[in-house]
């Protein structure tokens, strides 16, 4: 692993930590504030889901550029749909952190997009490790994204 990869992934790491702190923070915490359990943990395994995605599908996004400069044009396709992951999983972040009354047609959005960036990195999973783990993790998501 290069210094650049360990601090890509490093940073990656650290975000979903952060993401998941939030998620799980004590009530105690926010005093005078009351906060309804259920619909906090309502999206909970699905929001984790499409925040893993979207960091997968970072590093596989990176892993494409680094390839395209070096003159490979294999993996634009992957790119693209990476790019699109990355937005749709936000988006859906978002709105399921608010408990919009959008969050369902995000979910169906977010899963048709994991699930065709789960077919472009597919090409790629037995050359390209980036490709393959992102591959998983859209897959993984779009699951979560199909029960909501």
């Amino acid at each position: 692993m290069t210094r650049k990869d360990f601090i890509t992934k490093t940073s990656a790491g650290l975000a979903t930590m952060a993401a998941l702190s939030t998620l799980v923070a004590d009530e105690s915490s926010h005093a005078g504030m009351k906060m309804n359990s259920k619909k906090e943990s309502k999206y909970a395994k699905a929001i984790m889901a499409a925040i893993h995605c979207k960091m997968e599908a970072e590093l596989c996004l990176t892993h494409c550029l680094r390839e395209l400069g070096t003159g490979d044009k294999m993996l634009i396709g992957c790119a693209n749909a990476t790019r699109e992951v990355i937005t749709a999983c936000e988006a859906f972040v978002q709105l399921a952190s608010q408990d919009s009354k959008f969050t369902g047609k995000m979910a169906s959005i977010c899963e048709d997009i994991c699930k065709a960036c789960a077919k472009e990195c597919k090409k790629h999973e037995n050359h390209h490790q980036e490709c393959k783990d992102c591959m998983d993790s859209c897959l993984t998501c779009a699951k979560e994204m199909d029960k909501i």
